[in-house]
């Protein structure tokens, strides 16, 4: 580590990285635009400027922090009158042609350049000529949509293929005040983490085409989280409008995980969030509102004391039943099913779905398990969903448990089980399998609190992003009231 002075107080920065990270590891306020933590520093932007003198008592001068390399014994000063006077010189270059589009971008509350302005005082051009015409609304795909008179070429999107991907699809074309970002050849972005360049523009240039127009940023509750959509188990926040509908869900960095980074695939996980409930009074069309037990028109709402009653019962009276609970069942979920399966006296499965071909090089696993180790590391068995009906079809009476895991295992598998089986489950909603007897919703994995444990055994947070719908109980709570219940009645007896 090498010895410098920041502000006015000595500290231990490290020589492999530039100095704007050293100023930010010990306090300094040092904007960026450019600069990103996660690619190669290029100095484009010049915004990062702070005054440097390469000893105590000697000349001080002003340089980009990004792109200056830290040496023992160097003096920083990150809020000197030079060092901002600078950074409002470079503020206004980039306001010259930036277009007063902050009342409509989706950028606005986020934006860097809107923060920097304000900080820095830079209010004011003195400039007559109109700004430059470019194109707006401009698709790159079927991801991002690029505003190119917003655009600041700091190249952070550039970069972002070139160091992340490692498969370059951007550049900047054109010289001088005609240059722009562009993909080679007009050809759309391609692959599965485009939904990236929206969080790392520092501006409103590049937005998500799924999130454009959706929420104002200040009406977001941000919650910290963990992806589902693989093993990865990738750090995330979910971000809901006033805390009532998740509106996006976006990477959080995690140096062990995931770093600044997630694939389009989670990114994009919204539908098994945001079902719209069943109508009233219905079972089907939509989310569980509430315990349903069949009936003589087929599944109907029931009180959850009376379905949990019965469900009891007829578990008690077949014994040998199976328990195949959701890969997306949490740690306290699962510890929750062993006590279920030791009052079954069955062997706990989880069901465990083929590897699909999103599998690549930088995060996604192919897994679709988000909890695969976990429950592995718990007891429970993996278990094919084919393999999962064939016992179905052979069991007395089974237990499914868990977030989709009636989608996982198949509705048109699971209506082919014979009526004979005794099948309960606890899912988020269902459709009118004949074998099904009793059904309980449960929350979705935003709706929840809990830990996954991720490929390489990292503990992944969930927490509550938004509030279950009415009626809709803890899976571990409906589970340990289930077990109770089995305990009161013996199974066999």
């Amino acid at each position: 580590m090498t010895k410098i002075q920041i502000n006015g107080r000595e500290v231990e920065a490290d020589p492999k990285q530039p100095l704007i990270r050293a100023c930010h590891d010990h306090g300094g306020d040092v904007p960026m635009y450019c600069y990103h933590p996660g690619l190669t520093p290029v100095g484009s932007c010049r915004i990062c400027q702070v005054e440097v003198a390469a000893a105590p008592g000697q000349p001080s001068r002003v340089v980009a922090a990004c792109r200056t390399p830290v040496s023992e014994g160097m003096v920083v000063s990150t809020d000197t009158p030079k060092a901002h006077d600078t950074r409002r010189e470079c503020l206004e270059f980039l306001l010259k042609n930036h277009p007063l589009d902050c009342p409509i971008c989706d950028k606005a509350g986020e934006c860097d350049l809107q923060d920097y302005s304000f900080n820095e005082g830079q209010g004011k051009g003195r400039s007559s000529e109109p700004r430059r015409k470019l194109e707006k609304r401009k698709s790159l795909g079927d991801v991002i949509v690029l505003d190119e008179e917003r655009c600041i070429l700091c190249s952070r999107c550039v970069r972002f293929f070139s160091d992340v991907t490692k498969k370059p699809q951007l550049t900047v074309e054109g010289l001088g005040s005609r240059s722009v970002i562009n993909t080679f050849m007009d050809k759309p972005l391609e692959g599965n983490y485009q939904g990236n360049l929206a969080d790392i523009c520092p501006v409103g240039a590049l937005t998500s085409k799924k999130f454009r127009f959706q929420a104002r940023v200040w009406n977001l509750s941000k919650t910290l989280s963990t992806c589902g959509e693989c093993s990865r188990g990738c750090s995330i926040s979910v971000e809901a409008l006033r805390a009532k509908e998740v509106k996006r869900l976006r990477p959080r960095y995690n140096a062990a995980v995931n770093q600044w980074w997630m694939c389009d695939t989670g990114r994009h996980a919204m539908a098994p969030i945001t079902r719209p409930l069943a109508p009233e009074g219905a079972v089907l069309g939509g989310r569980l509102r509430g315990a349903a037990v069949r009936g003589y028109n087929g599944l109907e709402l029931a009180d959850e004391s009376a379905a949990t009653a019965l469900a009891a019962d007829m578990l008690a009276a077949h014994p040998g039943a199976l328990l195949v609970v959701s890969p997306f069942a949490t740690q306290e979920e699962a510890t929750t099913a062993l006590e279920l399966a030791r009052a079954l006296k069955a062997t706990p499965h989880f069901v465990s779905p083929a590897a699909n071909n999103l599998k690549d090089d930088l995060l996604h696993t192919g897994d679709p398990c988000p909890n695969r180790r976990g429950l592995t590391e718990l007891g429970f068995a993996p278990i094919e969903p084919a393999a999962a009906l064939a016992a179905l079809a052979k069991a007395p009476a089974a237990v499914l448990a868990g977030e989709r895991v009636l989608e996982i295992l198949g509705h048109e598998g699971l209506a082919k089980l014979p009526t004979k089986l005794r099948l309960v489950a606890y899912d988020v909603e269902t459709s009118d399998i004949p074998a099904l007897d009793v059904v309980f919703p449960v929350p979705t994995h935003v709706e929840k609190s809990g830990h996954w444990v991720n490929v390489d055994g990292h503990r992944g947070v969930l927490n509550v992003a938004v509030p279950p719908p009415a009626g809709v109980r803890r899976l571990d709570a409906n589970l340990a009231q289930l077990a109770r219940k089995l305990a009161a009645t013996p199974v066999g007896s």
